[in-house]
C-alpha cells in the first residue's frame, strides 16, 4: 500500500520540539510551524514493525551493533549512491550534530582554525566556537538563482592554516546538491593544504528530481582517508527521535582517533535498541517508501514556486536541489530579521526559520519546511500572501 502524505497527524502534546515549543520559539502557541528540519509524516510502516518485534522481547539491556545494522549501512551506500564503502569503516553516532562534535574534539585543538562555508547549518558554529576553536567563514557566492563555493577564498583560508572544513554536502539552508566537479575541487584543495573535510551528508537521500548527490569519499581514496563523513536515515525516514546515525571513516588512523573520542571519552557509541532497529528497517526496507516521498516531496516545491512566483512575485527563490527545506528571499519587503520574523508570525501566523541565524549571507531570507501534507502547505502560502500584498 502507498503511504498517504495527506493524512494531517496531530502532533501537538507529544513532546515534539516543532510543534510544541513554538511558543518559546516564536512567542506564540498557535503558529503554523515549517520550521524544524523533521517531517510531518509517519515514518514507514516496515519501520513501525521492526520497533514492535523488538518490543516483543521484555529485555532492553546493553546490546552491541549487529552485523546486519553494519550491512545495511554498506548496501544503502552502495545501491543509493553509488558509494562502495567497507562494513569497517561505520563508527555509531548518536547524530549527526554530536558526531560534528567529536570530530572536531578529535582532529583539532583549542585555537585551531575551521573553516565553515555560510549561510549554513547553524549547529557548525556552535560545535567549533563552543569548543574553542577559531571560524573562518568561507561565504557562499551568491548568484541569480543559487549558490556557488568561492575557491579563490577558500584557497586563501587554507593557506592561514586552517584544519579542518566542515562540509555541509548537500548544503542547507542554501539547497545546493554540490557537483562532482565542485567537490573534486574542494577535495584537491584540502588535500594541497592538509586541511580535513568532515562533511554532514545528511540529507543526501533528499535529492530533487534531475540532480545527483556525490558522496565527498567516493572521490578517490586519496580524498576518502582526507574525509570524515556521517549521514543517517532520520531526515530521510522521519527518525530523528530515534538519535542513531553514522560516521564512516575509510582511514584507519582517523578511525581509531574517532573512536577514542566516541568510545573512550564520550561513551556515545552504543546508542539504543530502538534505534537500531529503525536504522536497519528503514535501509533495508524503506527505499521503495523513500521514492514515494521524494515525488511527494518534488510535489510541493513545485506548488511552492508557482505559488510564489505567480502571487508573491517580490519574494527570491533559488533554485532548489536539495533537502526538504525551502530558502527564500524575503529582502523586497524591506524589513531586518527581527521585524520581518514578526510580521510573519504575528501576521501571518507562520513559524519560518529565520535566516540570520545560518550566518552572514543568511539576512533577509527564511527556510521554509515543505515536508508536510500539501494542504497544510497551501494554507501556509495562502496566509504568506495575505501577510505580504
Amino acid at each position: 500500500m502507498k503511504p498517504n502524505f495527506d493524512e494531517i497527524i496531530d502532533r501537538r502534546n507529544t513532546n515534539s520540539l516543532k510543534h510544541d515549543a513554538c511558543a518559546v520559539v516564536f512567542g506564540r502557541e498557535d503558529v503554523l510551524p515549517l520550521w524544524v528540519a523533521d517531517m510531518d509524516f509517519p515514518c514507514p510502516e516496515v519501520v513501525m514493525q521492526a520497533i514492535r518485534k523488538r518490543l516483543e522481547h521484555p529485555v532492553f539491556g546493553y546490546f552491541g551493533h549487529s552485523d546486519a545494522f553494519y550491512q545495511s549501512i554498506v548496501a544503502w551506500m552502495h545501491k543509493r549512491h553509488a558509494w562502495d564503502i567497507e562494513k569497517e569503516w561505520i563508527c555509531f553516532s548518536p547524530g549527526v550534530v554530536s558526531g560534528l562534535a567529536m570530530a572536531v574534539q578529535a582532529f583539532s585543538r583549542p585555537g585551531d582554525k575551521i573553516i565553515v562555508q555560510p549561510p549554513v547549518y547553524h549547529p557548525f558554529y556552535y560545535v567549533v566556537e563552543r569548543q574553542n576553536r577559531v571560524l573562518l567563514h568561507n561565504k557562499l557566492i551568491r548568484n541569480e538563482d543559487q549558490y556557488s563555493m568561492d575557491f579563490a577564498d577558500l584557497e586563501e583560508k587554507l593557506k592561514s592554516g586552517a584544519q579542518m572544513l566542515l562540509l555541509c554536502n548537500p548544503h542547507n539552508p542554501v539547497g545546493r546538491c554540490w557537483t562532482k566537479e565542485e567537490l573534486q575541487r574542494l577535495g584537491e584543495l584540502c588535500l594541497k593544504y592538509q586541511c580535513l573535510v568532515v562533511s554532514d551528508e545528511i540529507h543526501s537521500d533528499l535529492i530533487m528530481q534531475g540532480f545527483v548527490h556525490t558522496a565527498m569519499a567516493g572521490l578517490g581514496k586519496a580524498i576518502a582517508d582526507n574525509t570524515i563523513t556521517f549521514m543517517a536515515p532520520s531526515k530521510s525516514f522521519n527518525l530523528a527521535g530515534m538519535a542513531s546515525s553514522e560516521a564512516i571513516i575509510p582511514n584507519p588512523e582517523l578511525r581509531k582517533s574517532f573512536i577514542r573520542i566516541s568510545n573512550e571519552v564520550l561513551h556515545v557509541s552504543l546508542g539504543n535498541t530502538f534505534g537500531d532497529a529503525a536504522l536497519e528497517a528503514a535501509y533495508t526496507h524503506g527505499e521503495a517508501w523513500l521514492d514515494d516521498l521524494l515525488d511527494y516531496l518534488h510535489g510541493n516545491l513545485l506548488y511552492l514556486n508557482d505559488f510564489i512566483t505567480r502571487q508573491l512575485p517580490s519574494l527570491g527563490l533559488y533554485r532548489h536541489e536539495a533537502t526538504y527545506l525551502v530558502w527564500v528571499d524575503f529582502s523586497a519587503l524591506g524589513l531586518e530579521h527581527k521585524a520581518l520574523q514578526h510580521k510573519l508570525v504575528h501576521e501571518a501566523g507562520l513559524g519560518f526559520s529565520e535566516g540570520s541565524i545560518f550566518g552572514p549571507g543568511g539576512e533577509q531570507h527564511m527556510r521554509i519546511n515543505i515536508a508536510c501534507p500539501r494542504s497544510v502547505l497551501e494554507i501556509a502560502m495562502k496566509a504568506l500572501q495575505a501577510c505580504c500584498v
